[in-house]
């Protein structure tokens, strides 16, 4: 979810909250004029600070209950209860902008709670009253999801948010010592500097984390096991002899688009097609940038990472007159890499050309070499005929140059992370794991290099699978 995505569902359900505060408001003062002051004779003036105070509360709680509850569709069947730090292995593992923005947004969408609360709330200026507050809301919340099949109980939820309302308590009290002479005591002010320690190592540990990632090497690998699946849960059987030297294996990089760059890919196509890009309708995404041509005839989704990408285009496929054309079966190779390069789609000479259903066309490449690098993915197209050309393509087709050799574990060691469980797999169920081979594979990890694994050709409960292991030694 984009930045601008949050601030749209905080809008809207901010709307929402101002919307019942008024409404709240509107009962209040109806009770307050005709019932208290007019009919029971009542003397008590409304506080207007205080109305105000809880206004604003009401469209705090609007928007954190939206964004948890309100927003989710009732699609959530997983009722596991997902252990904690399993979301930041998983941020960890594919380090993508989305990931740890959600796990940031934990903490900031409760720290108006500990910052707001003891302002209204004199009994809560207590940080351990305000503590158990935190915690129990978030606790509430991650119940109702669960119960209502609205998301997964996560307790790195529940730590993001206690921690968050810790935050914003102590900023909290921090204003407090600031405004009120009545709080400035030496004793005070050291236990005010103590409550902003949440927020210090709040701010050393994530900023350890992404030190961490930028100074090492390589990015992390997909294939990288979360948690460790219980071994007394598995039974391996089948080919259990592999080879047991450590080789040095090559790694590969993939160029990484910029997001300038992808645009200006994104309108060398639409140049070819006679026609150019609609900025307006241009969306940036945090690992896609979505184009459209200016008359809206073409789109393109292209992927920062290696370049891949998605074309459609809807005079062909949707024409005017509703009249959806077949495509042209039995193209050869040749014309139909000469359709592509019309566009300027080149594919890779090695790759293999072959028909999947009529009118559809493929490219294959694993691990091809193609002038010094070596190409890997899939190209699908659907030709239309010499006059329309091509109408969709999904290009997962990906280029990468040698980079250096790295030391590997062996296939024997890689085995027997599979019989310890280490490997990534979903699921508490006992798996009958029957190992057939073994193969090298590779795939991109988080900073566009092309990595090495051992892909275990198995079946797992009597279904045909795979399990990959990453090579490279840690």
């Amino acid at each position: 979810m984009r930045v601008s995505d949050l601030i749209y569902l905080a809008s809207r359900y901010f709307k929402m909250g101002i919307v019942a505060a008024l409404f709240i408001m509107f009962c209040i003062f109806t009770g307050y004029f005709l019932i208290y002051r007019k009919l029971l004779n009542g003397q008590k003036k409304i506080i207007w600070k205080k109305f105000l105070w809880y206004g604003i509360l009401i469209c705090y709680l609007c928007v954190v209950l939206g964004a948890t509850l309100f927003s989710r569709g009732d699609y959530w069947y997983n009722s596991r209860i997902i252990p904690l730090f399993y979301s930041y292995k998983e941020a960890w593992i594919h380090f993508s902008d989305s990931a740890w923005r959600n796990i940031i947004l934990n903490f900031c969408m409760f720290i108006p709670l500990g910052l707001w609360l003891p302002l209204g709330i004199k009994w809560l200026r207590s940080f351990w009253k305000m503590y158990l507050v935190g915690f129990g809301f978030s606790f509430l919340i991650e119940c109702i999801q669960l119960f209502l099949k609205r998301g997964i109980f996560e307790l790195d939820d529940i730590m993001g948010n206690t921690v968050g309302t810790m935050i914003g308590y102590g900023l909290s009290a921090m204003g407090l010592f600031f405004v009120s002479r009545k709080e400035r005591k030496a004793s005070n002010a050291v236990f005010v500097m103590l409550l902003q320690l949440p927020l210090l190592f709040t701010c050393a540990v994530f900023g350890m984390i992404f030190w961490k990632y930028n100074t090492q090497e390589l990015g992390n690998n997909p294939y990288r096991y979360i948690e460790t699946y219980d071994s007394a849960r598995i039974h391996v059987t089948g080919n259990s002899a592999f080879r047991t030297e450590e080789p040095e294996l090559a790694v590969y990089q993939v160029e990484t688009l910029t997001v300038e760059a992808a645009k200006g890919k994104g309108e060398q196509i639409f140049e070819a097609l006679g026609t150019s890009a609609d900025a307006s309708r241009t969306d940036v995404y945090d690992e896609t940038i979505v184009m459209w041509s200016e008359a809206g005839n073409y789109s393109l989704w292209i992927d920062y990472q290696g370049g891949t990408l998605e074309f459609t285009s809807f005079d062909v496929l949707y024409p005017d007159d509703q009249v959806r054309p077949e495509p042209v079966a039995g193209a050869d190779e040749a014309v139909i890499r000469n359709a592509l390069c019309a566009i300027g789609i080149e594919v890779p000479e090695g790759a293999d050309f072959s028909k999947s259903e009529p009118g559809t066309y493929r490219f294959d490449a694993v691990m091809t070499e193609a002038d010094g690098a070596i190409v890997s993915g899939t190209l699908m197209c659907q030709y239309y005929g010499e006059e329309k050309g091509i109408g969709k393509i999904s290009n997962s087709l990906i280029t990468g140059t040698p980079y250096r050799t790295c030391a590997a574990i062996s296939e024997q060691e890689a085995y027997e992370k599979i019989v310890h469980g280490e490997f990534a797999y979903m699921g508490d169920a006992f798996l009958e794991i029957q190992v057939e081979s073994c193969s090298l594979a590779y795939s991109l990890d988080s900073k566009g290099y092309y990595q090495p694994n051992y892909a275990f050709a198995c079946t797992i409960n009597g279904e045909e699978s795979q399990i990959m292991i990453p090579a490279v030694r840690n």
